[in-house]
């Protein structure tokens, strides 16, 4: 009982990260249309600057992590307004293609920078834990589901009692109808990329605290795995975004230990896929998307 309640733990952890990360895919997929692949790029830009901010100009990691942020956004918003936005309604594959092509080419930059080692961050964290009961629970796996939790509901707030979230919310339902009210597409799409931008950057930030771990390469990876989050909560819901994370970081992680291991070593990071597949064939829209209809 006190391992699966330590496996439930780590399910908890790492379904928030993934959560974070299917907030940004969901923020941009609801204003844009556009499925955002760059958020890998995001993660990688959050774990290094927060390590350059950090390590290499020793300033407290509280003010580390914001400048990280908000270096990371700065860079989304360009990349929407230079390359992203010239192409968005061009036609659905054309913004995906681009989007996967700076997932590829911007990783690279930071390693060839930083070279490919794991750099670790000078974190609040370490390895300090409590007990609650016989559980263990990291200092640092409190401060992934209370974040998460923090940026859900100011994001749930912005979007409902802010005129930058109300004008997205409407650019969302009907974009032309947004535009003849006089609501900038453009404002609405750089805004959703810096969201973007700072979720990935959070994520990155936590992903390259956790033990063992630092900035290296292959963060990138993770917002990927976040991709049948957003499927199975519905790629237009935040809400849907977190607790889809939720499912499927407790559902990999009880795959990791109790799988046994003539299935593969890496079974556990194929079970997200599986999940994925399953919620497509019984409910396409996800748990928490809107159901379309279609007339005949």
């Amino acid at each position: 009982m006190t391992e699966q309640l330590q496996v439930l733990v780590g399910g908890i952890t790492l379904g928030c990260l993934y959560g974070l990360l299917a907030l940004g895919f969901v923020v941009v997929a609801r204003s844009t249309g556009v499925l955002n692949l760059t958020q890998g790029a995001f993660v990688v830009m959050g774990a290094y600057f927060t390590y350059a901010a950090s390590r290499t100009l020793n300033l407290p990691f509280p003010i580390a992590v914001l400048l990280a942020v908000l270096a990371t956004a700065g860079i989304a918003v360009l990349l929407e307004a230079l390359i992203v936005h010239r192409i968005a309604n061009s036609n659905l594959f054309t913004p995906i293609l681009v989007t996967f092509g700076l997932l590829i080419l911007i990783p690279p930059i930071f390693y060839g920078i930083w070279g490919t080692k794991p750099l670790a961050i000078a974190d609040p964290w370490g390895l300090a834990h409590f007990q609650l009961g016989p559980v263990s629970v990291n200092h640092r796996d409190i401060a992934v589901v209370v974040v998460t939790a923090v940026l859900l509901v100011a994001l749930a707030l912005f979007l409902r009692r802010t005129r930058l979230g109300l004008a997205m919310q409407a650019t969302a339902v009907d974009a032309e109808a947004a535009l003849a009210q006089g609501i900038s597409d453009r404002l609405v799409h750089r805004l959703s990329w810096a969201l973007a931008g700072s979720f990935g950057a959070v994520a990155g930030m936590f992903l390259a605290t956790a033990a063992g771990g630092g900035a290296r390469p292959g963060l990138e990876l993770y917002a990927l795995l976040a991709l049948p989050v957003i499927i199975l909560g519905g790629i237009e819901s935040p809400l849907g975004a977190v607790i889809g994370g939720l499912v499927m970081g407790i559902v990999q992680q009880f795959a990791v230990a109790t799988v046994p291991e003539s299935f593969g070593k890496g079974f556990s990071e194929v079970v997200p896929y599986i999940v994925m597949i399953t919620i497509l064939l019984v409910r396409p829209e996800g748990l928490f998307g809107t159901r379309k209809v279609r007339r005949a």
